[in-house]
C-alpha cells in the first residue's frame, strides 16, 4: 500500500500537476488506499477532503458533494456557477491556507454536475484531486479529461506480484506455503488482494489447502465454489450491463474466445470496456483473443450460470461444433463447458484431454473426461486415464488395482502397454525395487505375444507401438538401476525403429526416447550431448500445439536437473522461471520437484540458507506426492545445507528421516544423497571431521560406474579439504563434456601439479559458473601454496579473493586447514602503525605519536610487510587502502 501512496504524494507535490488518477480493478484496495491517504497526509501542509461516489448517488445532481454543500441554500444550487462559488468558499475556509486536496473514491460513479464543478475547481487551482477509479469509462466526463489533457498524472494499481501474494497468504495462514500452493493462489486470483483472500479462505475451508509438517500444500483436489466465492462474483457481476455480463460469461465458460467469435454475439466495444475495467485480458497478437483476467472466475461463473442459459450461450457461439483449442488457450474449460451442455465429444478427444488435464493440475476435469470416454465405449483406455489421475494424487494402491484390470485384457496392445508403464511407475514411486519394472514389462510383452495377430485391422501397428513403449519402460528401469551402458544400448535399438519427434502427430515415444537418452548421456559425463538431446525434447513439446503438453513437466524437470549437474546454473534458473510463467502448469511439479531442484541449485552455488528455505516447503510437498522420486535426494541436500549453516540439530533430523523413507529414485541419486548426508556428519559440535565414509561412497560410485555421481562426490570431498583423490577427479573431468568439466579439470590438475597460479585461474572460472564453494576452496589452496613458496605478495593477492569468495557463501565450509586468514590478520597496534606509515610518517614520528621506541616501530613494520606480502614503504599505501576496504 505504501508504494501507491508515495507515488500519489509525489504527484501532489509536483508544481505542474494538479493531482492523480489512480486506476485499479475491483478488489485492489482503492478504498483502503484512499482512506489511508486522507488520514496519513501532512496536516500542516495539506487538508484532505474525502468524497465517496456511489452508483445510487450518480443519479443525483451534486450527490457525492452533498457533505460539502450542506451550508449552501437551495437557491445557491440552482446554477453550476452558484454551486462553484459555494464550494470555493467552503474549501478555502476549511483548508485554512493549506493545500486543499479532494480525494474521490469510485470516481467513475460521479454525476455529471459534480464532475464538471470539480474540474473547474482544479483548473482554477482552488483544489487538487486524487481520483480512484476502476478504469476510464467509455465516455470520459470532464473530470477524467484532466488526465487526458495532462493536468493530472496516472497511478496504476497492479495486482500483487507472486512473492507479495505468497507473503500475504503466509501471514494470513500463519505458516509457510509450498511454492505450488502460492503459485496456484497468485495465478488464480491474478494477484487481486480481495480475490486472493477469498480464494485462500475457500481453499483452507474445503481442504484444497492442507497443512503438512507446518507447511500449507495443495491437496490436489479442487472443489466447487462455496457461497463466499459465489457472493464475491455476484458483487462483481451486478455492476455489469446485460451486454457486458453476457460477454464476460461466454469468455469465462469457454476458457478463452477469439475476438471474431465474441463479436458474433456482442459488439467489440463491450469486450474492450471489460478489458479497461480489468475483467478481461487479451491474448495473442494478430489473432487477438480474450480470457478472464482472474482464472478463478471461470469455475465460479460455471457454478453461477443456470444450465439453460449456459447451453443457450454455447449454441450462440459454437452451434454444435466441438473443436477444442490448445491447452494453453483454454482447452480444459472448453471441454468442461461442452460436456455441461451435452455436446457430443469424441472419445479420442476426451482421452487426450484427460491425459493432459492429469498433468496440469486439473484432476477433477481429467476424471470427468476419462469417465465420459468410458461411457462412450473406451472402457480400458478410460480406466488407464483414471489410473493416471490416481497416480498423480499419490493413490498408488488404487492406481495399481485399476491398471491390473486393464492388463488382464490385452486385446488392445497400446492401452495395455500404457497400463504397464503406469503400473511400473506406481510400484517404484511407492518404494519397490526398480527391477520390478522389467518384470512388469516382460509380463505385458508375454501377454501381447500370446494374442498377437488379433489386433483390429484398422490398427495394424498397435503391437509395434506397444513393443516400443515396453522397450522404453525397460530403458527407464536400466536408468533407475544405474545400468547406463545397458541403457545406451537399449536407446540405440529404439532409435533405429522410432520415427523422429514430430513425424507422428501426438506420439510421445520419440520425445521420451530423447529424454531417456539425455539422462543416460548426462550420467556418463556427456553433458553437452545430453543437454542437446533434452533441449530437442523440449522443442518437440513446444511444436506439438498441446498434444504433448502432458510431457512438459517431466521434460522440464529432467532439463533443469541436467543443467544443474552440468554446472549451467544460470540457464537452469531461466528454465525454471520460464516454466512457472507458462499459461498452464502443474502446481504439484512447481511445489515439489522443481522447488527441490531450485534448492539443489542454490546449495551448489553455496547459498545454503536460500537452499534450506526452499527445501522446507518442497519436502512437505514431496512427502505427499513424489512423482520424480526426489525425496531421499532432497533430504540429503537439506542435511548438507543445514550442516553448512551450523544447524546441526536440523541436519540430524533430516538424516533420521532419510533412514525412515523408502529408498526410491535412481540408485546413483540415492548414493549421492548418502554422500551429502555423510558430508553433513563431518565437523559440527560432535563431529570428528572424518571423511572416510565419504571416500567409501566415492569408491562405491566408481565400482558401480556411476561416473557423474562419482564426480559430484569427489567435488564434495575437495570443498571439505580432501586432496587424496584429486588425481581421480582430474581423470574423470578430462573425460566429461561441458564447461563445468573444464573448470574441474583445471582445478584438479592444478592441485596435482601444486600450481598456485593455475588454481587461481580455475577459481576464477568456477566463480564465473557460480560454483562459489569450489572457487573459495581453490583460492584458499592457492594462497597456502604461495605462502609455502614464500611469495608473500601473491599470497596477499590470493587472500583478497579468498575473502571475497567466502563473503559470497551462505554458511561456512570448514575443514582441517581451518581459516586461511587468521594468522595473517594485522593486530590493532599494527594497523595503527601501518596507517601512519602509509600517510608518510617517519619511523621516529610514529614512535613519538604512539609513545614507542623507534626499534619497536621498525619491528612492527617488518611483521606488517610480511603479512601484507610487500617489501617497500611505497607499496604500503595501496595495500592499506585495499586492506581497509576488505574490513
Amino acid at each position: 500500500m505504501q508504494g501507491p501512496i508515495d507515488a500519489i504524494t509525489q504527484t501532489l507535490s509536483h508544481p505542474n500537476l494538479h493531482g492523480a488518477l489512480v486506476v485499479g480493478e475491483f478488489g485492489t484496495g482503492k478504498s483502503a488506499i484512499a482512506r489511508r491517504l486522507v488520514t496519513t497526509g501532512d496536516p500542516l501542509q495539506t487538508r484532505f477532503f474525502l468524497v465517496r461516489a456511489t452508483e445510487t448517488l450518480a443519479q443525483v445532481p451534486y450527490g457525492a458533494l452533498g457533505p460539502y454543500l450542506s451550508h449552501a441554500t437551495p437557491q445557491a444550487l440552482d446554477s453550476s456557477l452558484s454551486a462553484l462559488r459555494a464550494l470555493v468558499a467552503y474549501f478555502r475556509a476549511a483548508s485554512e491556507g493549506r493545500n486543499a486536496v479532494v480525494v474521490v473514491d469510485d470516481a467513475q460513479y460521479l454525476d455529471d454536475d459534480s464532475s464538471h464543478i470539480l474540474t473547474q475547481l482544479v483548473i482554477s487551482r482552488v483544489i487538487k484531486v486524487v481520483l480512484f477509479s476502476d478504469g476510464l469509462p467509455p465516455r470520459a466526463g470532464d473530470l477524467f479529461s484532466l488526465y487526458t489533457d495532462g493536468f493530472i498524472s496516472r497511478v496504476d494499481l497492479p495486482g500483487l506480484a507472486d512473492a507479495d501474494a505468497l507473503a500475504l497468504c503466509e501471514a494470513i495462514q500463519g505458516g509457510r506455503l509450498s511454492q505450488g500452493a502460492g503459485h496456484y493462489l497468485a495465478r488464480q486470483s491474478a494477484g487481486n488482494p480481495l480475490m486472493l483472500r477469498a480464494l485462500l479462505d475457500h481453499a483452507a475451508a474445503t481442504g484444497e489447502l492442507v497443512e503438512h509438517d507446518g507447511v500449507w500444500c495443495l491437496s490436489g483436489r479442487f472443489h466447487p465454489p462455496a457461497p463466499p466465492l459465489m457472493d464475491l462474483a455476484k458483487t462483481l457481476l451486478q455492476e455489469l450491463t446485460e451486454q457486458e455480463r453476457t460477454a464476460y460469461e461466454v469468455v469465462a465458460l469457454s476458457g478463452g474466445l477469439p475476438q471474431a467469435r465474441l463479436a458474433a454475439i456482442e459488439e467489440d466495444a463491450v469486450a474492450q470496456q471489460l478489458v479497461r475495467r480489468g475483467l478481461l485480458r487479451t491474448i495473442g497478437s494478430s489473432t487477438s483473443a480474450f480470457r478472464v483476467a482472474h482464472p478463478m472466475m471461470a469455475r465460479v461463473v460455471r457454478a453461477l450460470v443456470p444450465a439453460g442459459r449456459s447451453a443457450d450461450l454455447r449454441r450462440r457461439v459454437f452451434d454444435d461444433e466441438v473443436v477444442p483449442p490448445a491447452v494453453d488457450e483454454g482447452m480444459i474449460d472448453y471441454l468442461d463447458w461442452a460436456l455441461d451442455c451435452g455436446a457430443a465429444v469424441s472419445p479420442a478427444v476426451l482421452l487426450a484431454a484427460a491425459r493432459t488435464a492429469a498433468h496440469v493440475s486439473s484432476p477433477e476435469s481429467a476424471l470427468r473426461f476419462a469417465r465420459a470416454a468410458r461411457a462412450a465405449g473406451e472402457e480400458p483406455a478410460g480406466v488407464v486415464e483414471e489410473a493416471r489421475v490416481r497416480l498423480g494424487l499419490g493413490e498408488y494402491a488404487v492406481a495399481v488395482e485399476l491398471l491390473d484390470q486393464v492388463l488382464a485384457d490385452t486385446t488392445r496392445p497400446v492401452t495395455a502397454a500404457d497400463a504397464a508403464v503406469l503400473k511400473a511407475l506406481a510400484c517404484v514411486q511407492r518404494g519397490e525395487d526398480p527391477s520390478r519394472i522389467h518384470a512388469i514389462a516382460d509380463t505385458c510383452a508375454e501377454r501381447l505375444a500370446a494374442v498377437e495377430g488379433n489386433a483390429p485391422a484398422e490398427e495394424p501397428d498397435q503391437t509395434g507401438q506397444a513393443g516400443h513403449a515396453l522397450g522404453l519402460l525397460h530403458l527407464l528401469g536400466w536408468i533407475l538401476e544405474g545400468e547406463f551402458r545397458t541403457a545406451r544400448a537399449e536407446a540405440d535399438a529404439l532409435d533405429a525403429v522410432l520415427a523422429p519427434p514430430g513425424t507422428e502427430s501426438g506420439s510421445s515415444l520419440p520425445v521420451l526416447l530423447l529424454l531417456f537418452r539425455g539422462e543416460t548421456d548426462a550420467a556418463l559425463g556427456q553433458c553437452d550431448t545430453a543437454l542437446a538431446g533434452i533441449r530437442a525434447a523440449v522443442d518437440a513439446v513446444d511444436r506439438s500445439r498441446g498434444d504433448l503438453e502432458h510431457l512438459r513437466p517431466r521434460v522440464v524437470g529432467r532439463y533443469v536437473s541436467a543443467l544443474i549437474h552440468a554446472g549451467e546454473f544460470a540457464t537452469a534458473r531461466e528454465a525454471l522461471e520460464e516454466y512457472r510463467q507458462r499459461p498452464v502448469v502443474s502446481f504439484e511439479y512447481v511445489g515439489g520437484p522443481l522447488a527441490a531442484l531450485e534448492a539443489v541449485l542454490e546449495a551448489r552455488r553455496g547459498k545454503f540458507r536460500a537452499a534450506l528455505h526452499l527445501l522446507e516447503p518442497a519436502l512437505a510437498s514431496l512427502r505427499q506426492v513424489d512423482s520424480e522420486m526426489l525425496l531421499p535426494y532432497a533430504l540429503g541436500v537439506a542435511a548438507w545445507a543445514a550442516h553448512s549453516l551450523g544447524e546441526y540439530g536440523t541436519a540430524s533430523a533430516f538424516e533420521k528421516e532419510f533412514a525412515g523413507v523408502a529408498p526410491i529414485g535412481s540408485r546413483p541419486l540415492l548414493l549421492l544423497a548418502r554422500a551429502f548426508l555423510a558430508a553433513a556428519g563431518t565437523g559440527g559440535p560432535d563431529g570428528t571431521g572424518d571423511l572416510s565414509g565419504l571416500r567409501a561412497l566415492a569408491e562405491a560410485a566408481r565400482d558401480a560406474s556411476f561416473l557423474s555421481c562419482e564426480k559430484d562426490i569427489l567435488e564434495l570431498l575437495t570443498v571439505l579439504g580432501d586432496t587424496e583423490r584429486t588425481w581421480r577427479l582430474a581423470e574423470l573431468a578430462d573425460q566429461f563434456e561441458g564447461s563445468e568439466a573444464q573448470v574441474l579439470s583445471g582445478y584438479a590438475h592444478a592441485m596435482v601439479d601444486h600450481d598456485a597460479n593455475a588454481l587461481l585461474a580455475a577459481a576464477d572460472r568456477a566463480e564465473g559458473l557460480q560454483k562459489i564453494p569450489l572457487a573459495a576452496e581453490a583460492s584458499a589452496r592457492a594462497m597456502r601454496l604461495f605462502e609455502k613458496e614464500g611469495d608473500g605478495r601473491a599470497r596477499r593477492m590470493a587472500l583478497r579473493t579468498v575473502r571475497h569468495r567466502q563473503s559470497l557463501l551462505e554458511g561456512v565450509l570448514t575443514h582441517d586447514d581451518g581459516d586461511p586468514r587468521g594468522s595473517h590478520e594485522l593486530t590493532a597496534r599494527e594497523r595503527e602503525i601501518a596507517r601512519l606509515a602509509a600517510n608518510g610518517a617517519s619511523n621516529r614520528a610514529i614512535a613519538e605519536t604512539l609513545v614507542l621506541s623507534t626499534r619497536t616501530v621498525e619491528g612492527h613494520l617488518y611483521r606488517i610487510y610480511g603479512k601484507l606480502g610487500i617489501t617497500t614503504r611505497e607499496e604500503l599505501e595501496g595495500e592499506m587502502r585495499a586492506y581497509d576496504d576488505e574490513h
